[in-house]
């Protein structure tokens, strides 16, 4: 019986054997890559959708972010991603227009909500006419020009960016690779910047530094990072300060230039160096204007290996002198006294 089990079952495999011969050698079949590939752009067409001149726009609990109009756009819906081509748009703040742009490329991620520009050109209102003016002032890198002050609003916001990206959860544009940034007589470089979409509240971080030039005089401002208030005119930085200008070194904590005022104002632990002498307080003004550096609280002045200390030490760069006022104490190392 079992040799009968065997003999069956050996029958049925030379049987299948010659089948698979057969089928292989003389009926037809299908190419199994161009099966796939037809299969593969049958499922694409079905996930792709394709516009011309057709609107899109972010909207959220009925307030509106943006909203850009493309020559030509593809709707990707199994990857919740828009390819828009030769598009224009705004970004809104507040429900109000804030930034208009134009860009050849924009990738827009639904899933993630979020917008890249690809080599965009944006502007407000009052800059839109003089966009092409602003474009030949505009450096190799990303560039951001900012009123010169609050009060020439007419002057309005421009940049020409690489590319630039806005998320919904964070509501800002975010620019890297190379920044400029000029706002009147101050100019800035960096590695990022952060913005609100009506850039009145601009970052710059990245081995950032501001210079600064006034009646000839060029201030260099080195720190961690740079917020530059364009609506209060103001310049505020933190983390590691350096001043240099005219021979002069300031270090401090924390800087706050009021623009509209030519003034900088220094804290803590304010320390300066400047030909022959070094300085310290708690707290320190720079009037640019006049090229005058004022420590107060705890002043103290070391020149020649005298200490002076007073209720303020003025630093005089225009005519190259130190002044102590106030309450004033000396002390003279005992080997210069004779």
């Amino acid at each position: 019986m079992i040799d009968l089990l065997k003999k069956a079952a050996f029958f049925i495999l030379v049987v299948f054997i010659l089948f698979l011969f057969v089928w292989a050698l003389y009926l037809p079949k299908q190419d199994v890559t161009k099966t796939l590939t037809k299969t593969i752009e049958e499922q694409k067409s079905r996930m792709d959708m394709l516009f011309e001149g057709v609107t899109f726009q972010e909207t959220q609990n009925g307030i509106k972010y943006w909203e850009i109009k493309a020559k030509t756009s593809s709707l990707n819906k199994s990857t919740g991603r828009a390819e828009l081509k030769e598009a224009r748009g705004t970004f809104f703040k507040a429900g109000k227009p804030a930034l208009k742009f134009i860009s050849p490329y924009v990738i827009w991620n639904m899933n993630k909500k979020e917008i890249t520009l690809k080599e965009p050109i944006g502007f407000d209102e009052k800059a839109e006419s003089k966009v092409q003016e602003l474009i030949k002032k505009a450096r190799d890198i990303s560039t951001f020009i900012l009123p010169a002050r609050a009060l020439k609003k007419e002057e309005g916001y421009f940049f020409k960016a690489r590319e630039l990206n806005w998320v919904l959860k964070d509501k800002q544009i975010v620019c890297s690779g190379g920044i400029y940034l000029k706002k009147g007589e101050i100019s800035g470089l960096a590695d990022k910047l952060e913005a609100d979409v009506g850039l009145e509240r601009v970052k710059i971080f990245g081995k950032p530094c501001v210079i600064n030039l006034i009646n000839q005089s060029i201030n260099t401002l080195e720190a961690q990072s740079f917020i530059v208030d364009s609506v209060n005119d103001k310049l505020t930085a933190s983390g590691g300060i350096v001043l240099t200008t005219e021979g002069l070194k300031l270090t401090a904590m924390e800087m706050n230039y009021l623009q509209d005022k030519d003034t900088i104002l220094f804290k803590p632990s304010v320390k300066i160096t400047y030909l022959d002498a070094q300085a310290k307080s708690d707290i320190a003004s720079y009037d640019v204007k006049n090229r005058v550096i004022s420590l107060e609280k705890n002043a103290e002045l070391t020149r020649n290996g005298s200490n002076l200390t007073g209720d303020k030490v003025l630093v005089s760069l225009k005519n190259k002198t130190f002044k102590v006022f106030g309450k004033s104490k000396i002390v003279i190392p005992g080997e210069d006294i004779k």
